[in-house]
C-alpha cells in the first residue's frame, strides 16, 4: 500500500508541475502604416511565424501581425516588432527579449503597392509567401515552406525544412530545402544555379529558348524529360547531363532521395 501511494504522489507532482507550464493560448495585434515611392526598399526579419507579402493598390506599406502565446501574458510581452524606416529602406524585425527559446509566434501578413521593391524576406519558424511584388528577393526560413508568385525579379530561396514553389518570375538563382519537393518554372537565370533538395522530388519548367547546360543527379530515384530538346551528353540512370540551345551557364539540380522531371516552360 505505501509503495501504491508513493506511486501516485509521484504522478501527482509531474502532472502539477507540467500543469504549471500550461496557459491559455493569449495573443495581440501589431498594426502599422508606412509612406513609401518608388525607391522604397522592404526587408523583413520574423521569429517563430508565417511571412505573408501581397501587393494592394494603396500608396502605403500596412503591417498587421498577430502575436501569440500558450505560455501566458508574460511571453508574450517579451516578443518586440521594430521598424525602423530610413535610406528609403522600410526595415521590418521581430525580436524576443527574452532569453533561452521563444515559445510565442508571430504571424505577418504585408501589403505593399507594386513600385516597392521587396528584398530580403526571413523567419525562423513559419512559412514564406510572396506574391504580385518586384525585387531580385533572398528568402530563407529554417523551418517551413515557401512559394514565390508573379514576381517581377530573380529569387533566391533556402529552407531547411519545406516546399519550395517558384513560378511566374522573372527568373531564379539558388534554390535549396533539406526537406521538401521543389516546382520551380526557370524563364531566366543569370549565371550558374543550384536547384536541389536532400529528400524530395524536384519538378523543373524550363523555358525552350535558352541557352543553358542542365546536369540532374539522384543518388536514388529516377531523371525523366519530357517535351524538352536536350541535346544530352551524359546519360546514367541517376545522372544526366545535357545541353539547351547553344549551351551556357550550368544549371545543376540535385535531390539524394527523390526523383527529378524536367518540363518545358509553356510561355
Amino acid at each position: 500500500m505505501k509503495k501504491y501511494l508513493l506511486t501516485v504522489g509521484i504522478i501527482l507532482v509531474f502532472f502539477v508541475v507540467g500543469l504549471s507550464g500550461c496557459f491559455d493560448l493569449v495573443s495581440k495585434e501589431f498594426n502599422g502604416e508606412y509612406d513609401a515611392d518608388k525607391n522604397t526598399i522592404l526587408k523583413v526579419t520574423n521569429i517563430n511565424g508565417k511571412i505573408e507579402i501581397n501587393s494592394w493598390d494603396g500608396n502605403t506599406v500596412t503591417l498587421d501581425a498577430e502575436i501569440s502565446s500558450n505560455r501566458g501574458n508574460d511571453e508574450l510581452e517579451k516578443i518586440q516588432i521594430d521598424v525602423v524606416e530610413s535610406n528609403n529602406v522600410i526595415d521590418i524585425q521581430t525580436k524576443y527579449l527574452g532569453t533561452g527559446n521563444c515559445k510565442a509566434s508571430t504571424d505577418m501578413i504585408i501589403k505593399v503597392p507594386t513600385f516597392v521593391t521587396v528584398d530580403m524576406v526571413t523567419t525562423s519558424n513559419g512559412d514564406i509567401r510572396v506574391s504580385e511584388t518586384k525585387g531580385n528577393i533572398t528568402a530563407h526560413s529554417s523551418n517551413g515552406g515557401m512559394t514565390i508568385v508573379d514576381v517581377d525579379g530573380y529569387v533566391a530561396l533556402s529552407s531547411s525544412n519545406g516546399d519550395i514553389e517558384v513560378k511566374e518570375t522573372t527568373g531564379i538563382a539558388d534554390l535549396d530545402t533539406s526537406n521538401g519537393d521543389i516546382r520551380v518554372g526557370i524563364f531566366d537565370f543569370q549565371e550558374n544555379i543550384n536547384i536541389g533538395t536532400s529528400n524530395g522530388d524536384i519538378n523543373v519548367y524550363i523555358n525552350p529558348s535558352l541557352n543553358a547546360t542542365i546536369d540532374m543527379t539522384t543518388s536514388n530515384g529516377q531523371i525523366s524529360i519530357s517535351g524538352v530538346s536536350l541535346n544530352v551528353t551524359t546519360d546514367e540512370e541517376e545522372n544526366k547531363v545535357g545541353n539547351l540551345g547553344d549551351s551556357g551557364n550550368t544549371i545543376t539540380i540535385t535531390t539524394s532521395n527523390g526523383d527529378i522531371y524536367l518540363y518545358k516552360l509553356n510561355i
